[in-house]
């Protein structure tokens, strides 16, 4: 843990009001890759997902990216710098 620091990741589906979250210790590419991974899995197959995120690294990485070219429906909304 990073002095206590914990990683929150929300998702809010805007049709039923269900949040879906998850803290991680870390907050690097691979903890990321896994929150979109289990946004995709409980959406129905080609649902549109809109992702806002900051401009932090872990969210450009190669890895999320070819993660966003496998998964279409998923689209990434970066916030302004």
């Amino acid at each position: 843990m990073r002095k206590g620091t914990l990683s929150l990741y929300a998702a809010l589906n805007t049709r039923t009001g269900e949040v879906l979250g998850r803290a991680t210790e870390r907050h690097s590419s691979e903890e990321f890759i896994a929150f979109l991974a289990s946004l995709v899995a409980v959406q129905p197959k080609d649902q549109e997902i809109h992702v806002i995120v900051d401009n932090l690294s872990t969210h450009k990485t190669r890895r999320v990216e070819e993660f966003l070219g496998l998964h279409r429906a998923v689209q990434s909304h970066f916030t302004p710098t």
